[in-house]
Parts: C-alpha cells; sequence; structure tokens
C-alpha cells in the first residue's frame, strides 16, 4: 500500500509550497474589505506551517531532518526561489537550517484565554521566512515545471521515501499556457511508496461563493479554469482523508482529489494542515 513510509532521518520527504503572486493576490481575501489581503494571509499562513514543521522535527534539543522544504513564488515575470537569496543557490532547504536562519523575527499581538472565560492581547515572536507580494500575472506552468525539475532529482536521492507534497496556493488561473500539462509530469515522479502529491488551495475573492473542499467530481465546479485545477490534483491520502474528514467534520469520498475551491481564511489553514501534518513519523 502507497503511502506508509516511515518520516525519518535516513528517509525524509519533503513539502514544497507553489505561492501565487500575481497582481489578483493584492485583493482582499473573499472579496471583504476588512480581511486582509490574499498575499498576505497566505505568507503568514506558510511561515505558520514552517514553523509547525520545525517543531514536528524537534526531539528535546535538536531539530532533526525529517523535511526538505521549498518554495516558488510566481507572478509577474518572477518564477524563482520564496526565500529570495536567504540560501544561495539552494533549492530545497533543511528543516533546522529553516528554523536557524528566519529572514525576520517580528513582535506580533495575539489573542490568548486568560483562564477565567475571557482573552487577553499578549506579544509573541514571529518568524518569517516568506514575504508577501503581488504583481503581474500568472505565470503558473512555470513555477510548476520548475518545480518538477526540481523534485525529479530529489525522488532519486531519496528513492525509498515518503514522496514529495506540492501545494499550489493561487486565486486564479495559469496566463502561460495548460497547467494540467506540466502538473500531470509532476505527479508521475514517485518513489517507492508512491507518486508525487500535488494539492492546489484557490484563494476565494467572492464573498457570495460557498467553498468547495475535497470534491470527488468536478461537478458544481463553476468555470473551466477550476475544473482544471480540480484534474490537475493528486487524490487524498488515506491519512490526508481522515485527518480531513477529522478536522472539518465532513464526509470525504474515496478518491477524492486535493483541491480546495473559493477558500477563505479558516480553509487555507486547514488545507495546509491537512496538507502537511506528517503520517508514519518516527
Amino acid at each position: 500500500m502507497p503511502y506508509q513510509s516511515e518520516i525519518s532521518r535516513a528517509n525524509p520527504t519533503c513539502f514544497f509550497f507553489l505561492i501565487d503572486q500575481s497582481s489578483s493576490m493584492a485583493d482582499p481575501i473573499m472579496g471583504v474589505v476588512d480581511n486582509p489581503r490574499k498575499s498576505e494571509f497566505v505568507a503568514d499562513a506558510i511561515n505558520k506551517v514552517i514553523q509547525t514543521l520545525i517543531v514536528t522535527a524537534s526531539k528535546d534539543v535538536e531539530i532533526r531532518r525529517y523535511y526538505q522544504i521549498g518554495a516558488i513564488v510566481y507572478g509577474g515575470d518572477n518564477v524563482g526561489s520564496a526565500f529570495g537569496s536567504l540560501f544561495g543557490e539552494q533549492e530545497l532547504v533543511w528543516v533546522d537550517e529553516l528554523s536557524n536562519k528566519p529572514l525576520r523575527i517580528e513582535e506580533r499581538t495575539k489573542r490568548e484565554s486568560d483562564g477565567a472565560g475571557g482573552v487577553i492581547q499578549v506579544q509573541a515572536k514571529f518568524p518569517v521566512w516568506i514575504d508577501a507580494a503581488a504583481n503581474g500575472r500568472t505565470p503558473m506552468c512555470e513555477a510548476i515545471s520548475r518545480t518538477k525539475n526540481i523534485l525529479e532529482k530529489w525522488v532519486k536521492d531519496h528513492p525509498n521515501s515518503y514522496p514529495p507534497t506540492v501545494i499550489n496556493l493561487t486565486d486564479g488561473e495559469a496566463n502561460d499556457g495548460d497547467p494540467s500539462v506540466p502538473a500531470q509530469a509532476l505527479r508521475e515522479l514517485y518513489t517507492t511508496d508512491g507518486n508525487a502529491i500535488l494539492l492546489t488551495v484557490h484563494v476565494s475573492s467572492n464573498p457570495y461563493s460557498q467553498p468547495i473542499f475535497f470534491p470527488g467530481v468536478n461537478e458544481g465546479l463553476p468555470d473551466q479554469p477550476s475544473k482544471i485545477m480540480f484534474e490537475m490534483c493528486s487524490p487524498l491520502t488515506e491519512a490526508m482523508t481522515k485527518t480531513a474528514q477529522e478536522m472539518l467534520q465532513i464526509s470525504i469520498e474515496k478518491g477524492a482529489k486535493g483541491f480546495v475551491y473559493n477558500s477563505g481564511i479558516e480553509g487555507i489553514v486547514s488545507a495546509l494542515e491537512i496538507g502537511t501534518r506528517p503520517a508514519n513519523l518516527r
């Protein structure tokens, strides 16, 4: 049965994020003026996921090399590492290296329970590796193709590992061709434990549309671009399906695709956790 390999230092896995930074990502989530901009919230959400992965890789005082992490931003004429020059020419970064070298650490205010039924505001440190941006067109095909090239080498170097998981966060359609073509090439990469996994989280601009979580068929999707995004995604693994059903309290049919459409803030957070919660961690 695929997707059963233990994640360990001998057989690490890889998480890879594709981040749409086209001009429409400057719009507020769900088109609601008081909501954060899509680009800013997506960047914050991925920074939080990276911190969570660091925590799950931590044993005592050691951060173990259970994961390599990659991230590509795409918008306008820019398709490149989301980490900029922070790690030089490295395309994939070990989780302990990320822990040791954030771009900066910000002081942020967050709400916490006061233990007596109330809520208080406290200051907390927030490490940042990826900044928000929004500019120009949506070269999604180029971003997926570049990711495929990076991960092609990774699966050769880790032939028995849990296969890489790629999460594409976007608010629209590709401007540089049909993304299902490079997506298929990406999904055909494999280790002995299964094929690479491609998930897509569509970030909504529509305050009236209902989100669609992990559909099994493309019925209900409004147009051809959304149906293309559905078709380019991998089916959820058994572990992802179980996690999604527990978190979202919904029934998910067997063979459902790793696709969330018209996601708001909560949906983005849930989808990222479902896609990156490590299964079979030693």
